[in-house]
């Protein structure tokens, strides 16, 4: 995945759609704008039709028709549950991630797998960052919140889920709530790189760019490959004039960039700190 779309999903909530879409490849931004013209009201896979997908994508609108109509002629729990977890990948590709969640959110009811749950809430997750409005962000917020709540507290997926769902309470009436149960997580799981990574993505929009910078460098002890990490350190860096350990920075991670707008992104910010 693009560091740049990733460099969004977590802090969002914390953020505006402007901020959000200039961060993002311009395929997604592309595709998000298609997006526009759904309807903004959550589908529910019991009555989504397959129109709400690009019109010009005639061969994803078969493919779901033809996924939902088997489906439901399913009578076997498991293979129900596989189908409508292969629509989910269909709409996850397209940028649809409310009706993904719904399709993961069903196949987690055909069965006992906790990873669905997740699946299902991490989906709705990434779909505030194309919410667009308040009530929609409040709407996805609160089904991701349920679906994590039911992953197990014994479950390697746990400490995640829980991060991902104090995130959604950042840009609630109740924005603490979710700042403190990081910390909170922070305290049990030290070694945890997706929480660090969300705390040093808080303290980053926030504009306490020292304080980020412990953060993204404790995300780097536990995984020196993270590029996202790379990327904000160094700008956190730049923000506190240490221009040479942002170089420094830039250069550890531009080699791990795979994709390229993850580069573009780099190479922007090492020609700004070269220039001035």
């Amino acid at each position: 995945m693009s560091v740049n779309r990733n460099l969004v999903l977590g802090f969002v909530v914390f953020s505006g759609l402007a901020t959000v879409l200039f961060f993002l490849p311009k395929s997604v931004v592309e595709s998000t704008k298609k997006l526009e013209n759904i309807a903004s009201s959550p589908i529910k896979e019991e009555t989504s039709k397959p129109e709400a997908l690009h019109a010009s994508d005639s061969g994803l609108v078969t493919m779901i028709s033809g996924l939902r109509k088997t489906a439901y002629a399913e009578s076997n729990s498991n293979k129900k549950s596989e189908l409508f977890q292969e629509m989910a990948k269909v709409f996850l590709k397209n940028h649809q991630y409310d009706s993904a969640g719904a399709s993961y959110e069903k196949a987690a009811s055909l069965t006992a797998d906790p990873k669905l749950s997740f699946e299902a809430g991490s989906a709705y997750y990434e779909g505030i960052t194309f919410a667009g409005n308040p009530s929609k962000v409040e709407f996805l917020s609160g089904k991701a919140r349920d679906l994590f709540a039911q992953v197990p507290g014994k479950s390697p997926l746990s400490t995640e889920a829980q991060a991902k769902s104090a995130m959604t309470w950042v840009n609630s009436p109740s924005p603490m709530k979710g700042i403190l149960k990081l910390r909170e997580l922070s305290e049990k799981h030290p070694e945890n790189e997706y929480v660090s990574f969300q705390l040093g993505m808080l303290s980053f929009q926030s504009g306490q760019f020292e304080k980020a910078v412990a953060r993204f460098r404790k995300v780097l002890e536990i995984n020196s490959k993270n590029v996202n990490a790379w990327f904000y350190l160094a700008q956190c860096l730049q923000q506190t004039g240490q221009k040479d350990e942002a170089l420094k920075a830039i250069n550890s991670g531009l080699p791990l960039a795979k994709e390229d707008d993850t580069k573009a992104s780099f190479e922007e910010l090492k020609k700004q700190l070269t220039e001035n």
